[in-house]
């Protein structure tokens, strides 16, 4: 019996290890996904109409 709650324990401080490596890691995806987004932004700002007469899109709009 004693073996089985300590097994227990161990598996649900497994599983409560494992939870947190995957959220870290899934915040740290959504934050480089954030950043590569944040410098497409700038670039589509950035980016001269073909007749020279401002941008060519709008991005905020």
């Amino acid at each position: 019996m004693e073996s089985t709650i300590a097994a227990m324990s161990m598996n649900m401080a497994m599983a409560n290890m494992q939870n947190a490596v995957s959220v870290g890691m899934m915040k740290k995806t959504m934050e480089a996904a954030e950043v590569s987004m944040e410098n497409i932004t700038e670039m589509l700002e950035a980016m001269p109409s073909p007749d020279g007469r401002g941008t060519l899109l709008n991005v905020l709009a």
